[in-house]
């Protein structure tokens, strides 16, 4: 473990930031861009959207170059999971396709990871998984949180930088915890998604070379939930350079920023009457914008609060989880309250100009 880490992460990062340029090449000679066709979009010219193959390639060329899933059927069963995951969301870049066939797709991925790999949530605030209708209770909820995660950080993926900054520190984190714990395999995946999505992310700020498209967010979205449930279901780890007491106020703590994002945009959905699926200009980030900020420091924003919520987390280890969960839940919610009323406030002001 000791050299094999920066190995992974070094050989992730070198292989996706040497794969993006050959990317972007493909793309501009055929044509295959995210244009700024709707009011929505913010980028003002056409920008290739196939990063997701870069982070992709990195990823997979490392972890399977030093054989990080080996004898592991859960990393296994999410390998499998992601492949497939990646190429319906690749057709997704290319030509679209509705969202009742991306949910029937997630559906089934997430299936194949709780079924095959067992990976689900044993540990949640109301159910614990030792009868048969609490661990039906339990996988039930999994499935709905793998399929919410795989689209909230795809949610997230509106502005440069936004998505691969959060997913560069949450990965980070799990890398750190899971080495703390000694579960070297998950420390290692998540070190090469570290490094695959820095490589990216080389090209991503702004102003944005390239876009990761739902190749590169539902892919990442997707080992965002895993590793959540992973560190979920862990025991208290009172020893060690930083004692983990409330593993799943962590894990939920690392989610926060697409959970609360995903919840406000489609609760603002349903009281307007529309569709939760269709696309708006609703998300935290839009609002941040509108408020005067740049998409730099509107990534700075969403990093520093997670990196609160993350660090706050620790703070109320004493709590058991229910409560944990409540109060990061509470906190979420007042930042987005607030940060609704500013651009209410600013909107009905500049409405009331003559």
């Amino acid at each position: 473990m000791q050299y094999t880490s920066p190995l992974v992460f070094f050989t992730s990062l070198l292989v996706s930031w040497f794969a993006v340029p050959g990317v972007i090449l493909v793309a501009k000679r055929k044509s295959l861009f995210d244009k700024p066709s709707e009011t929505r979009k913010i980028h003002t010219k056409s920008i290739p959207n196939l990063g997701g193959v870069a982070i992709f390639l990195g990823f997979y060329f490392s972890i399977l170059l030093y054989q990080v899933f080996c004898d592991s059927v859960e990393l296994s069963s999410l390998c499998a999971s992601s492949v497939l995951l990646f190429f319906v969301a690749l057709k997704d870049d290319f030509v679209g396709t509705t969202p009742r066939t991306r949910l029937l797709y997630q559906t089934l991925i997430a299936l194949i990871v709780i079924t095959i790999g067992q990976i689900y949530f044993i540990h949640i605030p109301f159910f614990e998984s030792f009868g048969t209708f609490q661990k039906t209770i339990n996988i039930l909820a999994s499935l709905i949180f793998i399929m919410g995660m795989i689209n909230a950080v795809n949610f997230i993926d509106g502005i440069d930088g936004l998505a691969a900054t959060l997913s560069l520190f949450v990965f980070l984190v799990f890398a750190y915890v899971f080495y703390l714990y000694k579960e070297t395999s998950y420390s290692l995946t998540a070190l090469a998604l570290s490094g695959s999505t820095l490589g990216f992310l080389l090209y991503n700020t702004h102003p944005a070379k390239i876009f990761m498209g739902d190749s590169g967010s539902t892919f990442l979205g997707l080992f965002w939930a895993i590793l959540a449930i992973k560190l979920n279901n862990m025991s208290p780890l009172q020893y060690g350079t930083i004692p983990v007491s409330n593993p799943p106020a962590l894990a939920f703590a690392l989610m926060i920023v697409p959970i609360m994002d995903m919840i406000s945009v489609i609760l603002i959905r349903l009281w307007l009457k529309c569709s939760p699926f269709k696309a708006d200009n609703r998300h935290t980030h839009h609002r941040l914008l509108y408020l005067g900020l740049s998409q730099k420091a509107v990534t700075a924003v969403l990093l520093a609060f997670n990196l609160f919520m993350t660090g706050f987390s620790f703070l109320i280890c004493s709590f058991n989880t229910f409560f944990s969960v409540l109060t990061l839940s509470a906190l979420a919610g007042i930042f987005e309250l607030v940060l609704i009323h500013c651009y209410l406030k600013k909107k009905n002001t500049t409405t009331e100009k003559p």
